[in-house]
């Protein structure tokens, strides 16, 4: 196994990011819930049950998603793959519980919500994959610098 060594500026930088992925992820978990129960409240929604569940589940998001995204820039593929179920699930399980915490909805309804969740979901995905393409590039750009500097 290889193992790649970081600059302790590169090493603070991930920190720093994480850390605002962490809040930005939380801050919006409070957000959905407050919409989330706007519309949902005449299907017996439970506001309480559902923002303790997205806060549990945006702490391990938070956690991971980072880890998956340094995991694979780095090529660590099997770990990437791992904190990638792990992201997923804890993004997915406060969806599952609008559906199972609520009484009948309407089809319409339904639809907006597998919607809203689909988007989410496409976007949470384009952004991993932006991210771990600026880093692959932020990488080849750092060895290319030293490689020019070597052969000076």
């Amino acid at each position: 196994m290889v193992v790649i060594e970081h600059s302790a500026e590169t090493l603070r930088k991930r920190q720093a990011l994480s850390r605002m992925w962490a809040a930005f992820v939380i801050g919006w978990s409070l957000i959905r819930t407050v919409i989330i129960w706007a519309a949902l409240a005449d299907y017996g929604f439970n506001p309480w049950i559902y923002v303790s569940i997205d806060l549990v589940c945006s702490v391990i998001d938070a956690f991971t998603t980072p880890r998956m995204v340094l995991s694979f820039i780095d090529n660590r593929y099997k770990s990437a793959i791992l904190w990638g179920v792990v992201s997923l699930v804890a993004f997915v399980i406060p969806d599952i519980y609008i559906f199972v915490g609520t009484r009948t909805l309407p089809t319409r309804v339904i639809v907006i919500l597998c919607v809203v969740i689909g988007s989410m979901l496409s976007m949470a995905v384009f952004s991993v994959v932006r991210k771990i393409r600026a880093g692959r590039a932020a990488i080849a750009a750092g060895e290319a610098t030293m490689t020019a500097h070597n052969h000076a």
